[in-house]
């Protein structure tokens, strides 16, 4: 029997891989043709690869550009989303679910019907070590008022100075303020499948806002703290989800501050007094609404995320004899077809 012999073809050469000075020329190329999202695209991927050092001042320059033109889009007309109870058997508490699990669908279920989700483990050890380490970094930085800006520490200059004080005095910094420390973040969140899963809620490809997303550092120092909802301040028609994560272990009995939180669906914005702060709640409103289900003070791991929207009412838990300092990130995501007008946007 006579076997047909085959010549196997001779693929040919792969193309070498562009190289970065490429890369960033293509970067280059596409931001002045307008088309700033791929831009921005390209030089987070190559940055991510670690062959970008030093590039994360331009990053921040291009979310900027590409927030302004994503406000321009339309957004899902079906809002809110509606979403089953994945959670039907859960009360007085939040549900929970493990780093991994989360999706979309669980995310949207949780919040229309609980009013938050906890996702235990949401980072790893070694990613919270390298968002507690940039939190510190720019702290020091901050601190250090140097000569020349630096990638940890370079504030936006167009925003009012003193609401970035009154926010630095209470322990905080904008996370947009540190180029670096965003590129940290939201690859972290990234990574941990968290952005997905939001971008998945929102319909669109998501923005952070300057003004609402920070960096905490705060420290036990005992007052009285004002609940309150974001929805106040917000606006009426604007689409967010928060991420708060601990970086710390903290709530409970622990000696370091953690959060108090009304754990159920409320139906909307509530009423402020403006006693304590211009979007507190009144405590006795507060108290009416404890007795059909009483305010809780959840423990939280280092990594452990809380996942909410503007509608949960909330407030840091500080106590007297609390002694340490707790390190937290806060992370809103918005539509960008439905931001707060007044807001800073940084497409994701």
């Amino acid at each position: 029997m006579r076997f047909r012999r085959f010549r196997k073809e001779a693929s040919a050469p792969a193309a070498p891989a562009p190289s970065p000075d490429e890369v960033r020329a293509e970067v280059d190329r596409l931001a002045e043709a307008g088309q700033v999202d791929a831009a921005l695209d390209l030089l987070v991927a190559l940055h991510r690869r670690g062959q970008a050092e030093g590039c994360e001042e331009q990053i921040r320059s291009l979310r900027l550009q590409a927030g302004a033109v994503a406000r321009e889009q339309a957004g899902r007309g079906d809002w809110p989303p509606r979403y089953d109870d994945p959670f039907p058997e859960v009360r007085g508490r939040f549900p929970e679910v493990r780093a991994g699990a989360l999706t979309t669908e669980l995310l949207g279920g949780a919040v229309a019907h609980h009013g938050a989700l906890i996702v235990r483990g949401a980072l790893a050890p070694d990613q919270v070590e390298r968002l507690a380490g940039a939190i510190e970094a720019t702290h020091d930085s901050k601190q250090a008022e140097a000569d020349e800006a630096s990638d940890w520490y370079q504030p936006l200059v167009e925003i009012d100075g003193a609401v970035r004080r009154w926010v630095a005095q209470r322990g905080g910094t904008w996370l947009a303020d540190s180029p670096r420390s965003t590129e940290i973040v939201l690859s972290e969140l990234e990574a941990a499948g968290i952005v997905p899963a939001i971008a998945g809620h929102l319909g669109e490809r998501p923005v952070i806002s300057l003004q609402k997303s920070t960096l905490r550092r705060t420290l036990p120092d005992f007052g009285i703290i004002a609940w309150h909802q974001d929805g106040s301040f917000l606006g009426d028609e604007v689409r967010t989800m928060n991420v708060w994560v601990a970086l710390s272990a903290c709530g409970g009995d622990r000696p370091t501050p953690g959060l108090e939180i009304l754990p159920r669906r409320l139906d909307g914005v509530l009423p402020v007094d403006g006693v304590l702060s211009p979007i507190s709640v009144p405590q006795e409103l507060v108290d009416e609404l404890a007795q059909e289900g009483a305010t809780i003070i959840p423990t939280f791991e280092a990594g452990d995320a809380l996942l909410f929207d503007e509608i949960l009412l909330h407030r840091t838990h500080l106590a007297p004899e609390m002694t340490d300092v707790r390190y937290a990130l806060e992370c809103w995501f918005f539509a960008p077809s439905q931001a707060t007008s007044s807001y800073t946007a940084l497409l994701v």
